[in-house]
C-alpha cells in the first residue's frame, strides 16, 4: 500500500468528518434558537405560556443581544455575530408586536371603520402586524450598517424570480376560485373580498419572507452550508405554522407537508435568484389559495 497516498486521503476524510460534526452541532444550536423565536416567541398561537409572555420575548432578545456583542468582540466568534444579529432582529419583531399590536390594531381599525371579523379589517390588522415586525428589523440592520440587500431586497435575477412568482400566483388564484366555485355557492362574496384577501396575503408574504428567510439564508450559509440554511429556515417556517393550526392529526400531517414543502420551495427560489420578489409572489399565491379555497 502506498503510504504517501493513504495518509493525505485519511487526513482529508478526517477533516471532512470534523467539518460535518461542527456543522451538525451548529445546526442543532441554531435550530433551538429558531424555535425560541418562531415557535415559543410568536403570538400567532397560545400553545405555550411563552407565547403570551412579554418577559420571555424580551429575555430571548436580551440573550441574542448579549451573544451578538460578545461574538463581535471575539476574534474567534466574529464570523458568527451576523447570525446572532439575525436572531436578535427576528426576536425583536416578537417584542414589538407583543406590546404594541393590540392597541395599534384597535386604533387603525377605528380609523378604517372596520372590524377584525371582516376581510377588510383582517387586512388592516395584518398591515399593523407587518409594520411592527419589520420596523425593528430594518432599524437594527441600519444600526449595524447592513443594507436591505442583506435581506434579499435587491434586484438579483429579477426576470426569473418574477416569472416563477407570477406563474405560481396566477395558477393558485385561478385554482382557488375554481375550487370555491365547485361548491355551487354564491361567488359574489368571493370576488368582493378578493382584493382584501390579496392585500392581506401580499403584505404578510413580504414580511414573512424577510422574517423567516431573508434574515437567515446568507448569514447561516458560512456556518452550516447553503443546504443547512435552507433546511433550518424551512423547519422554522413549517413548525411555526404547524403549531398555529388547530386541526385533527391527519389535518396537521397534511398541513405540515404543505408548509414544509412550500417553505423549501420559497427558500430555494430566493437562494437561486438572489432576491425575494419571486418568493413573495409565490407565498402570496399560497396564502390567497388558503383564504379563498380553504377559508383559513
Amino acid at each position: 500500500m502506498d503510504t504517501a497516498t493513504t495518509m493525505p486521503r485519511a487526513l482529508h476524510i478526517g477533516a471532512a468528518w470534523k467539518t460535518a460534526a461542527q456543522r451538525a452541532a451548529l445546526f442543532s444550536l441554531f435550530l433551538v434558537c429558531a424555535l425560541l423565536v418562531f415557535v415559543f416567541g410568536v403570538d400567532y398561537h397560545t400553545r405555550f405560556w411563552t407565547n403570551s409572555s412579554g418577559a420571555f420575548k424580551a429575555g430571548v432578545s436580551a440573550l441574542f443581544l448579549a451573544a451578538m456583542l460578545v461574538l463581535r468582540r471575539s476574534e474567534r466568534g466574529r464570523a458568527y455575530w451576523p447570525i446572532a444579529l439575525a436572531f436578535l432582529a427576528a426576536s425583536l419583531a416578537n417584542v414589538s408586536t407583543g406590546y404594541l399590536a393590540a392597541p395599534a390594531q384597535r386604533w387603525v381599525l377605528g380609523l378604517a371603520g372596520a372590524t377584525v371579523a371582516t376581510p377588510e379589517g383582517q387586512m388592516w390588522g395584518k398591515l399593523v402586524d407587518v409594520v411592527l415586525k419589520l420596523a425593528p428589523i430594518f432599524a437594527l440592520l441600519w444600526l449595524a450598517h447592513e443594507g436591505l440587500g442583506s435581506v434579499f431586497i435587491r434586484r438579483g435575477k429579477l426576470g426569473w424570480s418574477l416569472g416563477i412568482g407570477l406563474l405560481a400566483l396566477f395558477n393558485f388564484v385561478a385554482t382557488s376560485i375554481a375550487v370555491a366555485a365547485s361548491r355551487g355557492g354564491d361567488m359574489s362574496p368571493v370576488f368582493a373580498n378578493l382584493p382584501w384577501w390579496f392585500g392581506f396575503s401580499l403584505i404578510n408574504a413580504f414580511m414573512e419572507e424577510i422574517w423567516f428567510r431573508g434574515l437567515f439564508l446568507r448569514r447561516l450559509e458560512p456556518a452550516i452550508g447553503a443546504g443547512g440554511a435552507l433546511l433550518l429556515t424551512t423547519l422554522a417556517f413549517g413548525t411555526s405554522h404547524l403549531f398555529a393550526t388547530y386541526i385533527d392529526l391527519w389535518g396537521m400531517v397534511t398541513f405540515g407537508i404543505i408548509t414544509y414543502t412550500l417553505g423549501m420551495a420559497w427558500g430555494l427560489l430566493m437562494h437561486k435568484t438572489d432576491t425575494l420578489w419571486g418568493s413573495v409572489l409565490f407565498h402570496t399565491a399560497g396564502d390567497v389559495y388558503g383564504l379563498v379555497a380553504i377559508g383559513f
